[in-house]
């Protein structure tokens, strides 16, 4: 096979796969597993291998339905058996449940030869509508239509292996066939994501009312009296479970708010500060007209504030007194350098980097590309690390715990270290460009390969103060979630000189981020304003 040839999987590749998550997860959580999942093991294990494969390409696809006799799968020589099989094994079942969404297997004109009493003009959701009371009898004496079991047993399985429910076995294909190049890991230093039982359960079921509580709302249903003896305070006790129960927090909070229920929003927002929730208690509170509650929350985020936005929001918050919270932004604003270009086609920012072209600099619209690029390369090993238990499976692209304080304060003497071993700017400028010949193409959250990086970032290397470069990129790993993103909108250069470019058009804002780099570039000796472009007609 030549390098360009396409690489063609085996027939029963993805029974291989699930063979493999099977095998790895029955290692790996010994302590998590429990009887649902040792009698699935045990019942699919004694199912004969087309009965596996035909249970796979059921289970690994859309919905819980479907139409037998569209079955077909080269591989599979006998569906029939196969799937007589896997009812006598309680893996599926024929023409038993009642469940309207059995209709959407059919076309229109299918259902309406079915029931006559429809009409072929009637749009296909009428018809399903009309439909939903419907006996389904009829419908299964023409065929029949099987019902996927024991979808939480492999949900939850799977759940063990990726972490969370939303993990696809596809990425399996997209690693093999090449769409994407992952870093080989070492797999004797993977951990399991989940101490125990209930933390992997809690993960579970804090999916499963995040998707309830976005069909209730779909259903424009009152949300409040379907949230009662949530187990919020366990969820948040563990901490796979706890991220995702944050969020739904938020995300149920802020419904209250809308629907003007703010004492309600309050108690939600109260179960964590994860931003924006202590922001939405002040807002909520001083609205109420509780002024020095709201005080006391922004005292408290200007003291250890979990990002740029709180300390910009706590900070005029204070100063103002909550008439206005966008203070620091105005005033960057108002007072920036500005050019006058005719109204670009095209980008902004493009058009800037002509304006400058045409006064002899080079440039690059650099954005979070370069510092996140540089990030990425100079600390590349240290990322992909695996012995700091925040690798637990094959497939992974990123740490576990790259979003999270504990990567800095697990790993800051290693970055520290690295740094150091970087001495000059020709130093760092070998290293980085080793790294990216060795690992080009490899899958990296923070590096976009692009032809235009290594040039672009040689030049940043070489015109920046070294010891500058350096300190944003330790302040970059303290939060990487908020601080790989805000960077100027264009860096460019000419001679000697450069500059860096936070780009805004006349209704265009800043934000607490970017104001939040604009400063912090600026104490690092690196020279960076925002620029205000005004149009000439």
């Amino acid at each position: 096979m030549s390098k360009n040839d396409p690489i063609i999987l085996p027939e029963k590749y993805y029974l291989d796969y699930f063979n493999y998550l099977l095998e790895f997860v029955e290692r790996q959580y010994d302590h998590v597993l429990d009887q649902p999942e040792h009698l699935f093991y045990q019942s699919f294990r004694d199912l004969s291998e087309q009965a596996q494969c035909l249970y796979l390409r059921f289970s690994n696809r859309r919905g819980d339905f479907f139409r037998i006799n569209k079955i077909s799968y080269v591989e599979i020589p006998n569906v029939h058996e196969a799937k007589e099989e896997l009812t006598h094994h309680g893996f599926i079942q024929i023409n038993e449940s009642n469940d309207p969404n059995q209709f959407r297997l059919f076309t229109k004109s299918e259902l309406t030869f079915f029931y006559d009493f429809l009409l072929p003009s009637q749009k296909k959701e009428d018809i399903l509508a009309e439909l939903t009371e419907s006996d389904l009898s009829h419908l299964h004496e023409q065929e029949e239509i099987a019902q996927v079991l024991k979808n939480e047993e492999v949900e939850f399985i799977k759940l063990l292996f990726f972490g969370h429910r939303g993990g696809r076995m596809t990425d399996f294909v997209i690693r093999d066939v090449g769409n994407i190049k992952i870093e080989k890991l070492d797999d004797a230093n993977f951990k399991p994501w989940f101490q125990s039982r209930e933390e992997a359960l809690s993960v579970m079921h804090v999916s499963q009312l995040k998707r309830m509580v976005y069909e209730i709302q779909e259903a424009d249903l009152p949300l409040e009296e379907y949230l009662e003896d949530i187990p919020w305070k366990t969820w948040l006790s563990y901490p796979r479970s706890a991220k995702s129960a944050e969020k739904l927090l938020l995300k149920i909070a802020y419904y209250m708010e809308q629907i003007q229920m703010p004492d309600l929003a309050l108690s939600y927002y109260s179960y964590t500060d994860r931003p924006p929730a202590r922001e939405r208690k002040v807002r909520l509170l001083d609205k109420l007209d509780r002024k020095d509650e709201a005080v006391h929350i922004a005292q408290k985020m200007l003291e250890g504030a979990a990002n740029a936005s709180e300390l910009t929001f706590a900070t005029d918050f204070l100063n103002r007194k909550g008439l206005r919270i966008d203070r620091s932004m105005t005033q960057r604003l108002k007072s920036a350098a500005s050019i006058a270009i005719p109204t670009p086609t095209g980008r902004v920012e493009n058009a800037v980097l002509d304006y400058y072209a045409n006064e002899g600099w080079d440039g690059i619209h650099a954005e979070n590309f370069l510092w996140r690029g540089l990030f990425g390369l100079v600390f590349w090993h240290i990322i992909f690390d695996t012995n700091h238990g925040s690798f637990h499976h094959p497939l992974q692209r990123q740490p576990s715990d790259l979003n999270d304080a504990v990567f800095f304060e697990s790993r800051q003497e290693l970055l520290q270290d690295q740094l150091k071993k970087l001495r000059s700017r020709k130093q760092l400028v070998e290293y980085v460009t080793t790294v990216h010949d060795e690992k080009m193409g490899i899958a990296n959250r923070f590096v976009t390969w692009h032809e235009a990086l290594l040039p672009a970032l040689e030049v940043m290397i070489q015109k920046l103060p070294l010891k500058g470069l350096k300190v944003v990129l330790i302040e970059m790993s303290k939060n990487m979630k908020e601080n790989s993103a805000g960077f100027p909108d264009l860096f460019i250069w000419k001679d000697k000189d450069y500059q860096f470019y936070e780009v805004k058009s006349p209704n265009d804002h800043l934000s607490a981020q970017q104001l939040f780099w604009l400063n912090f570039l600026a104490s690092a000796k690196i020279k960076t304003e925002v620029l205000r472009v005004n149009y000439t007609d």
